[in-house]
Formats: structure tokens, C-alpha cells, sequence
């Protein structure tokens, strides 16, 4: 396994541990110079603020499952299931796509995914 994967599945890891300062330093083991998100669809995000509002929305509640990972050099996708339990029910999962790419010391993350509402909000 290279350090690059080793670093994506400790993402999740941390994230199903309940370890926010965990999950951000995976990310920035990454990109040492800096690392954004973006919700495609939306404007990318500084990746500390946009990893802590997620964690305020979903950390503690979510889970997260790799699918599948694959790794290409300085780029990679992830298939995640999100796993959010229901009370008296079937938990509800929701896929999302992943990428990841390294360039020049930064990570550029990127989600395809929704809410349980139907589409992503930023704060």
C-alpha cells in the first residue's frame, strides 16, 4: 500500500474513530502545503474550515465505508458509503465519489454527494 492510500483510508479511519484532529491531519499528511474541498458544484473551500463544518454537521452521527479506492499515481477515487442510522429503521446510505489529487505540495479534494436532503449546503 502506498503512503497516498495509506493516508485516504486513514481519512476514514479517523472519521468512524471520532477523531476530527485525526481525519485533518490525513488530509494534510497529503498536502503539506495546503488542501481545499470542493463540493462540486460549489466554490472549493479552505479544507481545515470545510473538514470541521462537515464534522459539525455529520462527525459523530455518520459513518463512512470505502467501497472502492483506486490509486494512480498522484491521483485517486473513492466510491464511500455514508451510513446514517434511523431510528426504528434501516440506516440510510448515501454514495458518495471521492477524488483526490496531488499537486506540487497541495491536495485538491473533490465530493460528489448529497445530503440526506437531497444536495449539499455550505455554511
Amino acid at each position: 500500500m502506498t503512503e497516498f492510500e495509506s493516508n485516504i483510508r486513514a481519512i476514514y479511519d479517523h472519521w468512524n474513530a471520532s477523531n476530527v484532529e485525526g481525519v485533518i491531519d490525513a488530509f494534510k499528511a497529503m498536502g503539506p502545503q495546503g488542501f481545499t474541498v470542493e463540493y462540486v458544484g460549489e466554490t472549493p473551500l479552505d479544507g481545515v474550515t470545510a473538514v470541521k463544518d462537515m464534522w459539525n454537521n455529520y462527525g459523530g452521527v455518520c459513518k463512512t465505508e470505502i467501497i472502492h479506492l483506486l490509486v494512480n499515481g498522484n491521483e485517486a477515487a473513492a466510491l464511500i458509503h455514508n451510513i446514517i442510522p434511523q431510528e426504528g429503521g434501516p440506516p440510510t446510505i448515501l454514495p458518495s465519489i471521492e477524488t483526490y489529487r496531488i499537486e506540487a505540495g497541495n491536495l485538491v479534494v473533490r465530493y460528489y454527494h448529497q445530503t440526506p436532503e437531497g444536495t449539499y449546503t455550505s455554511a
